[in-house]
C-alpha cells in the first residue's frame, strides 16, 4: 500500500503532518501540510512540459456570447488554456481590443464559423462568432489532503516533486520555530537539491533520473 503524503513528508523531515495539534500560528499541522501541498502542485504544474500538461486539464463546455455579454460565456479558472474549439474548427487567440473588429462583418478582421477567434476579458472566456458551441481546454490545480497517496488529474511521474517541495516548506517551518538549526539546515539543503534535480529531469522530459521517494 502507498504511503500517503503526510507519512512521506514526515519522513523526510520530521514534521508531524497528520496531526490534529495547532501549530504556532493556529492552523492545525493537517491544514498546513494540505495547503502546502496545493501550492506545491501549483508550482510543479507550472514548469510541466506540455506533454505532461494535459494530464491536468478539463473539457470545460460553453456557448459563444455576443460582444457585450461575455460574462455570460464562461468563467475561467486557473485561466491556463490549451486550446479553444468552435464546432469542429479550432479557435485562434486575439487580444481583447480586437474583438469589435472580429465582430464587424465589413473588417478584414471579421471572424467565420470556419475561423473562430476566441479572446479572455476580465477572467471571462468568449468566442466569436456568436451561438456557436464550443470548449476549452483548461488546466485545473488540484485540491490535496493532507493524507492522499496520489493526486487526480496529475502525472504519476511528477508527483513525488510535489512532497519534496512540500517538504521543503515544512522544513522551512521548522528552522523557524526549532532550536536545531544545523539539523534542519542539513535537511533542507539535501531536499532541495533532489527538487531541483528532479525539475531540471522534469523540464528535459527525463522524469525517469527524477529522485523518487520509495513507498510502501
Amino acid at each position: 500500500m502507498a504511503w500517503g503524503f503526510d507519512k512521506q513528508i514526515h519522513a523526510l523531515t520530521g514534521f508531524d503532518a497528520d496531526s490534529t495539534t495547532n501549530t504556532e500560528v493556529g492552523e492545525t499541522f493537517r491544514t498546513m501540510t494540505a495547503q502546502w501541498l496545493k501550492d506545491a502542485a501549483k508550482e510543479v504544474i507550472n514548469i510541466l512540459p506540455s506533454v505532461l500538461l494535459k494530464q491536468c486539464t478539463t473539457i470545460v463546455p460553453f456557448t459563444s456570447q455576443v460582444v457585450g455579454s461575455e460574462a455570460s460565456a464562461s468563467q475561467m479558472n486557473t485561466g491556463k488554456v490549451l486550446s479553444v474549439f468552435a464546432g469542429d474548427y479550432e479557435a485562434r487567440p486575439i487580444p481583447s481590443n480586437k474583438k469589435h473588429k472580429a465582430n464587424d462583418s465589413s473588417s478584414y478582421e471579421y471572424a467565420t464559423v470556419t475561423d473562430p477567434v476566441y479572446y479572455i476579458e476580465k477572467n471571462y472566456l468568449n468566442v466569436l462568432p456568436s451561438a456557436l458551441t464550443c470548449k476549452y481546454e483548461e488546466v485545473q490545480f488540484p485540491t490535496i489532503s493532507f493524507d492522499d497517496a496520489s493526486i487526480s488529474s496529475f502525472p504519476d511521474e511528477a508527483e513525488n516533486l510535489v512532497v519534496l517541495k512540500a517538504s521543503i516548506t515544512a522544513l522551512e517551518y521548522l528552522l523557524a520555530i526549532e532550536e536545531d538549526v544545523e539539523l534542519y539546515s542539513s535537511i533542507l539543503g539535501a531536499i532541495t537539491n533532489d527538487y531541483l534535480r528532479g525539475v531540471r529531469a522534469l523540464k528535459t522530459n527525463s522524469l525517469e533520473s527524477a529522485p523518487q521517494q520509495q513507498k510502501q
